[in-house]
């Protein structure tokens, strides 16, 4: 027996890897593809002007960590932020917050398989992870996902998650005592932190109503909750500015309330009254029964209840215009989807749940292929503009390129100030660094921009490069040799094209005090285009020396980028996407033919 059961939970956790590295995957995947390095809108404020300046000048206070941003008090945002830019060598990074929000993302995901399977058992534990799978990995929050100031939406589901599970447990246990802990820092992820302690307060009551033998037992989580939901209350700021996406009507408000509550078919509101009938059907159930629920229903209620208070406030503060969700809020309605199939096992328990995944998926393929799909291609475009416009503001000042769409921040004057900061310049992401051209005691054969006519330079328009084709063409040879040079991060980037890696032609650095050089190595011969190569950054100062003996062949090399080492790490990561996604289908694949996901 203890054997099956060892063999049942280790079959069980390959599962839970085998979902982990698909979810992580298929979010480094959209990262990959669809991410911007250039940070946008509230990062600017939110995170340059209010976060990081102030703490290079010494000038962040404690109390600044808990300000208002917006309606939202976002402390674990602002905490995240600043400890990824202490630790990636004082370089802000909005790519690398990304990769961290996946990685938040998924454990999230996986936290919720392993609560359920614990309270729920493993009926229902394939149904689960195909659920949770298909909810997490499907790119319909890229708002989310493609900005790394969107981690107040990951701590929101992750904090409420975890404070869910630990006050289902008994008073003042170590597993309470964690629910409580994460209840009152979900109040620091946004305005709407504390509703689950509103769900929470409305079961107690109802459990002191039936429980009439323990109905002291109810009372602290009761007074806990009604404590940390006053001083929510308190905390709530009114942004008068904002009061233009507000709800008008009554019709407003029941549009954007149906839309949501209907998704992931957003545009038919009345498949809302479909959608949520297991659960209302659930709730109805249990009280119509007066019975004390077990944990695994507590949850699916609590849950429930929490999703539907999201969308309600969601519905009026964002509401004008009957406006349908935005992208951002999908993450949260997404779990609707999961309350109402676990509804379904807890009423019926049959094969019904094959026709509601059914509904789903085809209500996701309809939203991403019509709504979300094209965004994000369009993002993909938008992502190269914001960079040369960016970049082009850095090195000309001319006030004209940040105007150009897609804006970036909508107060031009504001960011043209920020972007002029010298302190701001010096911790920027190292793609909007404006790397000066390299300069030589000696003349050399490498030109200013020697690469193949018919080439571009890349994301580098502009800027000055150096490569071994001149005036005759591919038969010239010789060599640069830069002066001495030091970088403050811990990795460089240097682009290449052309076909260094062959023989006769190199790219190395020659480090003060040492004897032996470091050979740079693209990872593919570059041909016509550009590959970065990646090194770790010397601590002693060094010189590029660049040197072409082949007089059949040319390169050419970029100025080098200063780069964080979590900067390097997450471009690694990012790169390993497909491999991620690769390994996690080929097992999830075995496992099927094996049957094992079907017992």
């Amino acid at each position: 027996m203890f054997h099956v059961r060892t063999s049942e939970q280790n079959l069980f956790y390959l599962k839970l890897c085998t979902i982990a590295l698909v979810i992580f995957g298929t979010k480094l995947w959209v990262i990959h593809n669809f991410g911007s390095p250039v940070p946008f809108w509230d990062q600017w404020n939110g995170e340059a002007a209010n976060l990081l300046l102030p703490w290079l000048k010494g000038t962040l206070t404690f109390s600044d960590l808990f300000a208002a941003h917006n309606e939202h008090r976002i402390v674990f945002t602002r905490l995240l932020s600043l400890s990824l830019f202490i630790l990636n060598d004082r370089q802000w990074d909005p790519l690398l917050g990304m990769v961290i929000n996946a990685f938040f993302s998924t454990v999230t995901a996986v936290m919720l398989v392993i609560v359920l399977n614990n309270f729920l058992g493993k009926t229902v534990q394939n149904s689960i992870l195909f659920t949770v799978t298909l909810l997490w990995a499907i790119p319909y929050a890229a708002e989310n996902t493609l900005s790394s100031f969107q981690s107040q939406f990951y701590f929101l589901l992750l904090f409420t998650l975890i404070a869910l599970w630990g006050l289902l447990y008994d008073n003042f246990s170590l597993k309470w005592w964690i629910g409580v802990l994460f209840a009152l820092a979900a109040v620091f992820t946004g305005a709407s932190g504390f509703f689950i302690l509103l769900v929470f307060l409305v079961i107690q009551l109802y459990l002191i109503v039936i429980d009439v033998g323990n109905r002291k037992s109810h009372l602290p989580t009761l007074f806990i909750s009604l404590g940390i939901i006053t001083l929510a209350l308190i905390l709530i700021v009114r942004v008068p500015a904002h009061d233009v996406l507000i709800a008008k009507s009554v019709s407003e408000f029941m549009l954007t309330f149906g839309q949501a509550l209907a998704w992931p078919w957003i545009k038919n509101p009345w498949i809302s009254l479909l959608l949520y009938l297991p659960f209302l059907s659930f709730v109805i159930k249990i009280l119509w029964q007066s019975k004390k629920p077990s944990k695994g229903e507590l949850f699916v209620l609590a849950l429930g209840g929490w999703v539907i208070l999201q969308v309600l406030a969601m519905a009026y503060a964002r509401g004008a215009g009957g406006a349908l969700p935005q992208s951002r809020y999908m993450d949260i309605l997404a779990l609707g989807v999961l309350v109402n199939l676990l509804s379904i096992h807890f009423l019926v328990q049959t094969g019904l749940t094959c026709f509601w995944h059914f509904i789903i998926i085809i209500g996701l393929l309809s939203l991403e292929f019509t709504m979300l799909w094209p965004t994000m291609q369009q993002k993909q475009t938008q992502s190269i503009e914001k960079l040369t416009n960016t970049r082009e503001f850095l090195r000309t000042g001319e006030l004209h390129l940040l105007q150009k769409k897609p804006l970036i921040y909508p107060q031009i004057n504001i960011l043209a100030n920020l972007l002029a900061n010298p302190q701001l310049r010096e911790i920027l992401p190292h793609r909007l660094t404006v790397a000066p051209l390299l300069q030589s005691h000696e003349k050399s054969e490498f030109i200013i921009d020697g690469f193949y006519p018919s080439m571009t330079k890349d994301q580098y328009k502009n800027e000055k490069t150096l490569g071994s084709f001149n005036r005759l063409g591919s038969s010239a040879v010789g060599h640069f040799e830069s002066e001495l040079m030091t970088l403050k991060h811990g990795f460089m980037e240097i682009q290449v094209a052309g076909y260094l890696g062959e023989k006769g032609l190199a790219l190395i650095l020659m480090v003060e005090g040492q004897s032996a050089p470091i050979i740079i190595t693209p990872p593919n011969i570059a041909g016509e285009n550009w590959v970065s190569c990646y090194v770790r950054t010397p601590k002693q100062p060094f010189k590029i020396v660049a040197i072409d003996n082949r007089p059949d062949s040319w390169f050419a090399f970029a100025m080098p980028r200063s780069l964080g080492t979590l900067s390097f790490l997450s471009i690694m990561l990012l790169e390993q996407a497909v491999v991620f996604l690769f390994i996690g289908f080929s097992v999830l694949f075995i496992l099927f033919c094996q049957k094992v996901l079907c017992t």
